[in-house]
């Protein structure tokens, strides 16, 4: 599939952003996070008859673009520190491209992950895996893009919104506002009626949680090549797995508790037909603060609002092979540290002191679980019911969104699981997008358990 480019610019904001915030800082949680773009890819696909032309969609996109910025000002500045955004409206990174060899159908029909790369903007700044920034962009004065899109419309008038945002200053829930905001103005432009942001952003991170440097957080991340697959569970195979992992005393898990379990207890078979033995697993989930908190915090914070909280499975200290209820059981426990409580203690001068001893913790655990030094890894995220799949932008909602790239490169980090949820094309499907070292991932996917609940990289267009 051939993408070519046609223009690329930045849009700046409607409204020239005041000068008391002209500088963003990062808060404690956003200094956990590794120096790196998380990217999401949306996929429309063509309305019949056509509401626009394309000019008239390019003109749309971009103007709301621009008014959207003003409300989400971070988003047009640069990162020219590891403490701060400057937000002086340089404006985000907006490229337009097109392919005229495909129709989007034919994508959707049998999905390339491989092409992914090709509807995402390609890098014009990264933040490298020290942390150090890397000075490449095109943009005048130096730094890095916050955000960065690219509009690539297909010849059937189906079209593809590929972001990249810095992950030091959004998780998937913001992301997923600023999309749906971005969407809401330009529906709302062709309405004809005055442009309005639904839900105006939060960004008080700093503020909740008062910053201070720190790495913390990407100690548990491995580095290294990997590949990424696309696994769905239908929505029968996830209420099989619920039943699976039910107990007398956890007698409703969620949908992302059974899921992850389940990828948990494949993912410990295939290391261990790797090595030949059985070694601990540590798993990891970002839990999203905004609804541990007590009272809940509003879903239109912009920033990172997770913390990183961890389990630990070790058969040399119990079962032969750990059920599906007790990988449940485990990962709840670990959530529920994630409270009212834990919040309150992370915001103020006490949150690097609360953050270090919730790494404390899992570190102890580790030593105390392995004599060898030898831990499995896998982490998680989940952007499920976010709400990305209502983005839409005044030509109906996207038909599939994916919230990764291939990652066949060197990565900051593998064995990542990414879950989400799949709007109305899946009827109440579940994907999960895993990240495993290539032999670890021939081996997790010839998995026959793992194939009797899910499918590889099933079509979009079948459901």
């Amino acid at each position: 599939m051939e993408v070519q480019i046609i223009s690329q610019e930045y849009i700046k904001p409607s409204s020239p952003t005041p000068p008391h915030l002209n500088t963003y800082k990062f808060s404690l949680l956003d200094h956990l996070m590794p120096p790196v773009y998380v990217p999401m890819i949306l996929f429309y696909p063509p309305v019949s008859p056509p509401i626009s032309t394309s000019s008239e969609k390019s003109q749309a996109l971009k103007q709301s673009l621009s008014e959207t910025l003003t409300h989400f000002y971070p988003l047009a500045g640069r990162i020219r520190s590891n403490l701060c955004i400057d937000c002086k409206d340089e404006g985000a990174c907006y490229i337009e491209a097109k392919v005229e060899s495909h129709d989007l159908s034919e994508f959707l029909q049998h999905p390339d992950l491989s092409l992914l790369p090709k509807i995402l903007p390609p890098f014009n700044s990264m933040l490298d895996h020290s942390g150090k920034l890397k000075n490449a962009t095109t943009a005048s004065g130096g730094g890095a893009d916050v955000v960065m899109i690219q509009v690539t419309n297909f010849a059937c008038g189906g079209f593809v919104i590929g972001v990249y945002v810095s992950l030091m200053i959004v998780d998937g829930v913001a992301i997923s506002t600023f999309l749906k905001a971005w969407a809401a103005a330009t529906a709302q432009s062709q309405s004809g009626t005055d442009q309005c942001i639904h839900v105006l952003p939060s960004f008080d991170g700093a503020t909740l949680f008062p910053p201070i440097l720190d790495e913390q957080g990407q100690r548990f991340a491995k580095k290294g090549r990997s590949v990424t697959n696309r696994f769905v569970f239908e929505a029968s195979a996830v209420a099989k797995l619920k039943e699976l992992a039910a107990t007398s005393s956890l007698q409703n898990p969620s949908r992302v508790e059974a899921v992850s379990a389940f990828i948990w207890k494949c993912a410990r078979a295939a290391w261990k037909a790797k090595s030949g033995r059985s070694a601990p697993c540590l798993i990891t989930h970002a839990v999203n603060l905004r609804r541990r908190a007590d009272p809940n915090l509003p879903q239109n914070s912009m920033g990172n609002f997770v913390c990183l909280t961890g389990a630990i499975a070790n058969e040399c200290h119990g079962e032969e092979e750990l059920e599906l209820s007790s990988l449940v059981s485990l990962m709840r426990e670990a959530t529920s540290k994630v409270n009212g409580d834990l919040v309150v203690k992370l915001q103020g001068q006490g949150g690097l002191e609360t953050i270090s001893k919730v790494f404390q913790d899992m570190n102890e655990a580790i030593a105390i679980s392995t004599t060898d030094g030898e831990m499995n890894f896998i982490g998680y995220t989940s952007i499920a019911y976010s709400g990305v799949y209502d983005a839409d932008f005044g030509w109906g909602k996207p038909m599939w969104v994916v919230p990764v790239h291939n990652a066949g490169r060197e990565a900051i980090s593998i064995n990542e699981v990414h879950l989400m949820d799949t709007g109305e094309w899946g009827n109440s499907a579940f994907e999960a997008w895993i990240n495993l070292h290539e032999e670890e991932m021939e081996l997790f996917q010839s998995n026959q358990e793992l194939l009797n609940f899910a499918s590889l990289n099933t079509s979009i267009l079948l459901k």
